[in-house]
Formats: C-alpha cells, structure tokens, sequence
C-alpha cells in the first residue's frame, strides 16, 4: 500500500500512525546529515521503484528514474558555500524529501528589474530539491517551506537539474529569466499562491493541513514508504553503485 498523499483534505484523514498537521514536518538538517540522507534517494528503494513500472505505474517510475539520478548527479556537497542550508521532510524516521537552498543576491540586471519591479534582491536560490516518488507534492511543500522562510516578499530562483522539471516550475508559477534559472515572485501569482491566517505562502488551491507521521511507529501492519524496499537500501554507499544504472537511462555513450 502507498502513504497517503503529502497533503491531504480533512475528509480523507489517514488513519494509523499518520495524522493531518498545520506545520509541514520540515526540519533543518546539517551538511554531513544531508549527503547521507541522500544515498538514500539513489538507493535500492528508489531503483527498485523506477525498474518496476509494472508494480507501481509508468508516471511513479518515471518520477523514481529522476529522482535516483538527480540525486546521484547533483546530490553531492563538495561544491556548497558556507552559506547553503539544508532541509528533510521527515514521515517519522524517514526523510521522503531533501531540499539544498543557496543565499539570494542583489538584482541588478535590468530585464530582472523590469520583470520583478517591486523587488531589489532574490532572496535564496533553491539549488536542488529531490523527493520520494510515492510521496505526492513533497517538492511542492518544501518549495512552499522556503517561501515562508524568506518573509513577506520572497523572490525565489530554481536551477533545475533536469529540463523534465521546468514544466513543473511553470505550473508553480516560476518565470524563465534565461540559461538555467527560473524565478517565483508567489505575490504576481494569487491564483497560485496565497497567505493563511498566519500570514504564511501557502498554495492556493491547497488545505492547510500536512501529511506527518509519528517516529518509530513502522510495523508490518502499517502504511509505509519503505514495504517495498530491502534493508540495504537504506545503507547504499556511492561505492556500491552501478553507473551502468545510470549510463543506460541517460543514453550515454561510454565508448
């Protein structure tokens, strides 16, 4: 059985051991915690996903296949600043979606300040946010996370890893400035985006209410992300993994 969807109606409560919150179950997370987390999401799991399409659906196991190479290719951390943060989306003990944000800057190019009048700086760069395809709209909570944290008038940039994600940057409203970056001011978007009582960016056609899950509460009997996985997929080591895995989706020529 899959979990319930990362966010879900009241009237669709899950039962067991996850239950509907107000405050998405997002935690800071440092460096060394967030490289781990990541094996994980290239992991035996996650390939297991993507190789069966049979047993989950072609749209999971595609969202499976990028999500195990975006996370082997850009999940490493050796290239971050000082000023990078890092964030998991935890269901109890287990992390269903990392997100790598980078500081903002100052903006200075004028088709940027034609485009985004009212604002002066982009406020953080989200650099790489990976999920667990059986997780829905985790990607879309921690974008909505980042939001809230650059205040009242966030300006958020995203660099895609793969051009299979821009279509997705444009449904949330991100505009194409050129090259690899594509920028959100949620404030242009009210059909998109809006603020709850506590006057917090929320999506606008979406409850209030998150999907979380209590720790230490997996059992046979309950809903889990990981019935389907084996223990070692959850101890996968980059010395471990195959490239061939990786050449054969990405069509590249080894010769």
């Amino acid at each position: 059985m899959e979990p319930p969807d990362a966010q879900a109606s009241s009237s669709s409560a899950p039962t067991g051991p996850y239950a509907l919150v107000s405050q998405p179950p997002i935690v800071e997370i440092d460096r060394s915690s967030f490289g781990r987390e990541m094996r994980n999401f290239y992991g035996g799991e996650i390939k297991h996903i993507a190789d069966n399409p049979q047993e989950y659906s072609d749209f999971v196991s595609s969202k499976a296949e990028r999500t195990a190479t975006v996370a082997r290719l850009y999940g490493g951390t050796h290239g971050d600043t000082d000023e990078a943060r890092y964030f998991s989306y935890q269901l109890g003990d287990t992390s269903v979606g990392l997100l790598r944000t980078e500081s903002g800057f100052s903006i200075k190019r004028q088709p940027w300040r034609q485009q985004f009048p009212e604002q002066k700086h982009v406020t953080s760069v989200v650099d790489l946010r990976v999920t667990h395809p059986l997780v829905e709209n985790a990607g879309d909570i921690l974008l909505e996370h980042q939001l809230r944290l650059d205040g009242d008038r966030p300006l958020v940039m995203s660099r895609p890893a793969l051009p299979e994600m821009e279509a997705r940057l444009d449904q949330m409203g991100f505009a194409h400035v050129g090259d690899n970056r594509w920028v959100l001011d949620p404030a242009q978007h009210p059909e998109k985006w809006t603020k709850n009582s506590d006057g917090e960016w929320q999506r606008a056609d979406k409850p209030a209410l998150y999907l979380s899950k209590a720790e230490g509460r997996d059992t046979d009997s309950e809903a889990s992300i990981q019935e389907n996985s084996s223990e070692e997929s959850f101890e996968t080591d980059s010395s471990d993994d195959d490239p061939s895995w990786y050449f054969e989706r990405l069509n590249l020529d080894r010769g």
